[in-house]
């Protein structure tokens, strides 16, 4: 397993998946640009070098508003864009909600666990 850390999320390699960790607390407004900036390098990364299979974990936001949930759906569909599929795990309650009352939530891959997440692919 590989580690790699960066300002908004750490980046684990397990198996053939890459599971990114916000380490955020908040996907707002505010945090949207700089995470967005990471957020957006990495998926160069993945699709220049593969494979195209990522778990994002959610456990640390605690506030999404409609920056942040605009930030998932454009990196979700980048992924599935290049044949890759993205998988949203541990989905904190407020997090959960908002995907709900945007209407996006059957727009994304959910899993209760990480480890369901990642034997999925």
């Amino acid at each position: 397993m590989t580690v790699v850390d960066h300002r908004s999320f750490y980046i684990e390699q397990v198996r053939n998946v890459t599971v990114v960790c916000f380490t955020v607390p908040a996907l707002v407004e505010s945090t949207c640009e700089f995470v967005s900036d990471e957020l957006f390098e990495l998926v160069e990364n993945i699709i220049a070098n593969g494979p195209i299979q990522v778990v994002i974990d959610l456990w640390s936001v605690r506030e999404i508003d409609d920056w942040g949930l605009a930030m998932l759906r454009a990196f979700h569909e980048t992924i599935e864009d290049h044949g890759g599929m993205t998988i949203l795990c541990r989905i904190p309650q407020t997090v959960a909600t908002a995907l709900s009352h945007s209407g996006l939530k059957t727009c994304f891959h959910l899993q209760e666990t990480r480890g369901e997440a990642i034997w999925s692919f």
